[in-house]
């Protein structure tokens, strides 16, 4: 499928475990002081992440009725696995006196994790996620031994984006096509913007739903007919992924401009993005009813694949799909998707930074995809992702502390097995920590 979505990291490599009520996290002012209660609790959680099994009265029944104490164990013992074991705490950040971050050393990482304390005693723990991590002695070559360790094909670039030029700063397979899943998205928000900037269309432009895909996303759960302005179609469409927000867009904005932004991009085999398929196309044309018009569209042209999508009414009855033949193994992803190699990638990214209108970065940065405690490591980082079995991808826009402009993007597909969603986000983010130091 187009996305699962790729959420905003509540991944299990970087657990966020939460309990009802917890404020959202804000940059606060630092406290010069840390409670003696926070102090307790932050000694509590290090036993805690060693296997003290102190679970029960360190969290609030709030947090262990929303995180069943088995689950909380598996996650502690999964945290291990994949850090090693916790050492000590390096520092306290305070928000308030019961709100902070405790930073953890492990034997591979460093640990941020936000904790929040009840208001009342015995200021049991409400709240425990991990906002970051920071890997021990790693670098920017490790992570490429590691992408090129990975079962069947991947990719990636950081490119420096300039005013006048890109440099590349380093790449592994930039050149070659993968399928990008639900990346290809950030195509429609750059088209729809230059349409807008053109003066062709506006953001407050109103558009009933008179189409809708399958999930990931929340429309299609709406009813046909309301109203939605396309800065909110383009808003879903990037932020959850919304498929219906999306077939919507592309059918607003059309085929021609959409295959103008993939030849104004500089892709490097238009070939294969184009004809770009609608979501609900993506869906139907896997489907096994549709085998045989399946084998005709691998092989066409792209005009007769444009043909053969409309002779055959491909993406026209959402209810005919059905998505679960899409769960659980790789289907025809290297022949049915949306494809780009990580130097295409920046070469959009490159004309999304130049876009002058604000609503493009402002959507963009909603979902991160990253962390909280690493995405404070930028003064401005947006992004889009996409998966399905076989398929992960990512692309990210950053500015860092320094003033300079990266664009960092990655895939990884394998056409034989699913690929492992965890594993790659987690390297895809030791990357952007490691260029947000430069």
């Amino acid at each position: 499928m187009p996305d699962r979505p790729v959420r905003s990291w509540l991944f299990a490599a970087l657990i966020a475990m939460f309990a009802l009520g917890v404020p959202s996290l804000a940059r606060a002012e630092q406290m010069t002081t840390i409670s003696s209660e926070y102090q307790v609790r932050a000694s509590e959680l290090l036993d805690i992440l060693k296997g003290s099994q102190q679970e029960e009265s360190f969290f609030a029944s709030s947090f262990l009725d929303a995180v069943p104490l088995p689950q909380v164990r598996a996650l502690v013992a999964q945290l291990q696995t994949q850090y090693g074991e916790p050492l000590t705490i390096t520092r306290i950040i305070p928000a308030s006196a019961k709100d902070g971050t405790v930073e953890i050393a492990y034997a591979k990482a460093t640990l941020a994790m936000r904790m929040v304390l009840d208001n009342s005693a015995p200021y049991p723990v409400i709240g425990l996620q991990v906002t970051g991590a920071n890997m021990t002695d790693d670098s920017i070559d490790k992570v490429k031994q590691e992408f090129e360790t990975l079962p069947g094909a991947a990719g990636f670039e950081i490119a420096e984006i300039g005013v006048d030029q890109t440099s590349i700063i380093t790449s592994l397979n930039a050149d070659q096509q993968f399928a990008i899943g639900s990346t290809f998205k950030l195509y429609i928000l750059a088209a729809l913007s230059s349409k807008i900037a053109n003066s062709d269309r506006d953001w407050d432009d109103v558009v009933p739903i008179y189409r809708k895909s399958l999930p990931s996303g929340i429309l299609q759960d709406w009813p046909i007919g309301t109203p939605m302005t396309l800065q909110a179609l383009a808003t879903l469409m990037v932020s959850v992924s919304d498929n219906t927000a999306t077939d919507i867009l592309m059918t607003e904005l059309g085929s021609n401009i959409l295959d103008e932004m993939v030849y104004k991009s500089g892709h490097s085999a238009p070939d294969k993005m184009l004809p770009m398929l609608s979501t609900i196309e993506f869906f139907d044309l896997k489907m096994p009813k549709n085998a045989d018009v399946r084998a005709l569209y691998i092989e066409a042209s792209d005009d007769v694949q444009r043909d053969l999508l409309s002779r055959y009414n491909i993406g026209l009855d959402a209810k005919s799909i059905d998505i679960s033949n899409l769960a659980n193994k790789p289907q025809h992803i290297e022949t049915v998707e949306w494809f780009a190699a990580p130097s295409d990638l920046t070469g959009l990214l490159q004309i999304i930074n130049n876009i002058e209108d604000p609503v493009v970065k402002n959507i963009l940065k909603i979902n991160p995809l990253i962390p909280p405690g690493d995405a404070l490591r930028w003064n401005y980082i947006g992004g889009k992702g996409g998966s399905e079995p076989g398929v992960i991808s990512f692309a990210f826009l950053t500015k860092s502390k320094s003033g300079k402009t990266y664009a960092v993007s990655g895939s990884w597909n394998n056409s034989v097995a699913p690929v492992d969603n965890d594993k790659f986000t987690l390297m895809m983010n030791r990357l952007l920590n490691l260029i947000a130091a430069r």
